[in-house]
């Protein structure tokens, strides 16, 4: 992962702090689909349908009220937003405090070495960019 130094104000002041460089190329599904598929028998078009279906499969079990969890990779699940600061009494909550449905994510955990790590940050060597 490459990084890079960005200037930020904090207090008033400017300070230096490294930021993460993102390539300009996202990664799409027929990418992951190829990639995916030279690692085992299934064909590209059969993990791109798969990954085409996941989202509305995984929205059905969320409206539900279930977190959905991906090994390897973390759980998913609905959180609400709300507006305002919050009502005095428990008969005054409604749906109309609700801002946004927002989806959480937390990336899996594991236990390597007696302690936990995040399985999608696991392995990452951060190199510096340019000067």
């Amino acid at each position: 992962m490459f990084y890079k130094k960005s200037r930020a104000k904090v207090g008033g002041k400017y300070k230096w702090f490294p930021r993460a460089c993102v390539n300009k190329h996202t990664v799409n599904t027929q990418d992951l689909g190829e990639a995916i598929s030279r690692r085992c028998t299934v064909t590209p078009a059969d993990v791109h349908a798969v990954i085409r279906s996941l989202p509305e499969v995984m929205s059905f079990f969320m409206e539900n009220g279930n977190s959905v969890h991906l090994d390897g990779l973390g759980s998913f699940y609905y959180k609400l937003s709300c507006a305002g600061n919050g009502v005095d009494t428990p008969e005054e909550v409604s749906r109309e405090q609700v801002k946004a449905v927002r989806v959480q994510f937390i990336p899996e955990r594991r236990k390597k070495c007696g302690k936990y790590c995040r399985a999608l940050g696991e392995g990452v060597e951060l190199v510096k960019l340019g000067d």
